[in-house]
């Protein structure tokens, strides 16, 4: 700034001047000024380029700050958005990259006990866009969970559960990676007959596809899980075959019928007229690779469902119909304990079949 100042009053100093001599004087100091002037802008922008974001904190338990709609209204493309306390509201996040967390601390996910320091009592909807959701506890809403509209979501280490219908519908063409999630105690609406509303843990539908590692699936009202109207589900990692390349311990789900008990084998080897594990229908498609389930498995309408070359246990009675295929192998005679082993049966019905199954219709 000082030699800033000694320019000017060098400029003032020329009036005097006249000719040539002034003109080449004044251009040299125009020219210094205009390096002076950028100088200092540009140190400006890079010292408040180097500055840090403060992190977005929300803590509905306070008299201020208490409002996730807002914050999230408020961020910026690349925010996280870190939330405490208790929130007695619905979030919608129409915009990406928008991360809504109950981590601050930065701890590793305890799968046994998901969540984090904020509980949302409402709906979460992901519309559109790219979104985080992880850390949470989800509950007591309608539907926990929405992405929508070719969403792509990631949701980590959040207990989604005792929602009055679904927890996590997945549908519209989006798209959604879950990890380390609890999905459980979903459906608590009252009906005067079972089933009428079809409530379950997660519905993929539309065209849209979820991949799922190392979540927890049970106590769900009509199913666990339901792939729907083109719809496709995968669990666990594509593995090589051989020996030697066993599952990841860290991506195998568990995935329980309501009232169902895999300590008593007997309670998973239901029909479809109780609640279900799985149900895949209407050009659905869903893989299990590295899945323990129990519960009653369903494939109908042209739907494809692959039980495959994985480590898991199902226990659970199988039904294909309606031009749908099923796959099942187990191969754990052949001394692999990474293969899936089956305990149940499997019913076709004269337009379905299997392909390439060590189990067959029967």
């Amino acid at each position: 700034m000082n030699k800033l100042m000694t320019m000017i009053s060098v400029a003032a100093l020329l009036t005097g001047i006249s000719g040539r001599r002034q003109t080449k004087i004044m251009e040299k100091t125009m020219r210094t000024l205009a390096y002076v002037f950028a100088s200092v802008a540009l140190a400006g922008f890079f010292a408040t380029s180097a500055q840090a974001k403060s992190p977005i904190q929300v803590n509905c338990n306070s008299g201020k700050n208490n409002n996730i709609q807002a914050a999230v209204d408020a961020a910026s493309p690349g925010d996280t958005i870190f939330i405490s306390g208790t929130c007695e509201e619905d979030v919608s996040i129409t915009k990406d990259d928008i991360t809504l967390s109950g981590n601050q601390a930065g701890g590793a996910c305890i799968r046994a006990t998901p969540g984090g320091t904020g509980t949302i009592n409402g709906t979460v909807t992901v519309d559109g866009v790219r979104a985080r959701i992880e850390f949470l506890t989800i509950t007591g809403s309608g539907v926990g969970v929405v992405v929508t509209n070719r969403a792509d979501a990631r949701l980590t280490c959040n207990d989604i559960s005792s929602n009055q219908e679904s927890g996590i519908l997945v549908f519209r063409t989006s798209n959604a990676v879950l990890k380390d999630n609890t999905v459980s105690s979903n459906g608590q609406r009252s009906f005067d007959r079972p089933f009428i509303f079809f409530d379950v843990g997660l519905s993929v539908a539309g065209a849209s596809a979820v991949r799922s590692e190392g979540n927890t699936y049970a106590d769900n009202q009509y199913a666990a899980i339901e792939a729907d109207r083109q719809a496709t589900f995968r669990n666990g990692s594509f593995l090589p075959r051989e020996a030697g390349h066993p599952p990841i311990a860290g991506e195998k789900d568990t995935i329980i019928a309501k009232g169902s008990d895999p300590a008593t084998p007997d309670s998973c080897k239901t029909d479809n007229d109780g609640p279900i594990a799985v149900s895949v229908f209407n050009n659905g498609h869903a893989e299990f690779r590295n899945a323990d389930i129990c519960g009653f498995i369903e494939t109908v309408v042209n739907s494809t469902m692959r039980i495959d070359d994985a480590g898991g246990e199902i226990i659970g009675n199988v039904s294909a119909g309606g031009g749908s295929f099923v796959r099942i192998r187990d191969r754990s005679g052949d001394g692999d304990d990474r293969l899936t082993t089956f305990d149940g049966t499997l019913t076709c019905s004269d337009d379905s079949q299997t392909f390439g199954s060590s189990v067959q219709c029967g």
